[in-house]
């Protein structure tokens, strides 16, 4: 009976059950390109004109004759017994200025934003693994095992009856 026991304790070992978890990763990666362009305009025109004309005609014509019985012909007129003085004066005096000054200046500035982001997610993933259950093996095995002992015994269990 003692072997039939260890028998028994060595069939009725619980099944095995081996799980594997697989892990979540999340790998984030992103890069970012900044690209700012300056474009600077600047005009500067400076124009300085000066125009002087002076013009100064001065004539001044002082006869005075030695005798002054005789005539005098200055410029086709006649002239008796005088003191002759001419004088012409012209001045013409013509100033200008033309002056231009301009300073234009334009700044411009672009940026442009580049960004790239990759993510990669892998999940978590549970796999459990059963092994087969033997308990009906044992229950039948216990069965043959007590129809055997009732079979073997059958003759005093008779006599009891």
């Amino acid at each position: 009976m003692k072997k039939y026991i260890l028998l028994l304790i060595l069939f009725t070992s619980c099944a095995s059950r081996h799980v594997q978890v697989d892990k979540l990763e999340v790998k984030k990666d992103s890069i970012v390109e900044t690209k700012v362009t300056v474009t600077t305009i600047e005009n500067k025109i400076k124009t300085d004109s000066t125009n002087i004309v002076t013009t100064i005609d001065n004539s001044e014509i002082t006869i005075t004759p030695i005798d002054t019985c005789k005539e005098i012909i200055v410029e086709g007129k006649v002239y008796k017994n005088v003191v002759l003085r001419i004088k012409k004066n012209k001045v013409n005096t013509l100033y200008v200025n033309n002056k231009t000054e301009s300073n234009n200046k334009h700044t411009d500035s672009v940026a442009t934003t580049k960004i790239n982001k990759t993510e990669k997610i892998s999940g978590k993933n549970k796999t459990i693994d059963r092994k087969a259950n033997y308990w009906w093996i044992l229950w039948l095995l216990l069965l043959i095992l007590i129809l055997y002992q009732l079979w073997r015994n059958r003759l005093s269990l008779l006599k009891l009856l």
